[in-house]
């Protein structure tokens, strides 16, 4: 196994890390979503080495690509 972060998580934290430094905020008060084909990428942004030594988490929230769809469906967007 690699102990490399996945694309997702690497883009976690460049948002939590760059981007909350460009907006001068805190990477705590940034919400960070992802939408994946895979299930497993959930579990992936849960486990405790995809979060900072603070605890913040690198991705916040998975979706799936099929739960996006349903949403999208749900707002009655076209």
């Amino acid at each position: 196994l690699s102990s490399a972060k996945s694309p997702q998580q690497m883009q976690g934290t460049i948002t939590k890390t760059y981007f909350a430094n460009s907006i001068k905020t805190k990477p705590q008060d940034i919400y960070s979503v992802s939408i994946m084909p895979c299930t497993a990428k959930a579990y992936e942004a849960r486990r405790d080495d995809s979060m900072y030594a603070s605890g913040v988490s690198d991705v916040d929230k998975v979706l799936t690509t099929r739960e996006f769809a349903s949403l999208i469906r749900l707002a009655g967007i076209d």
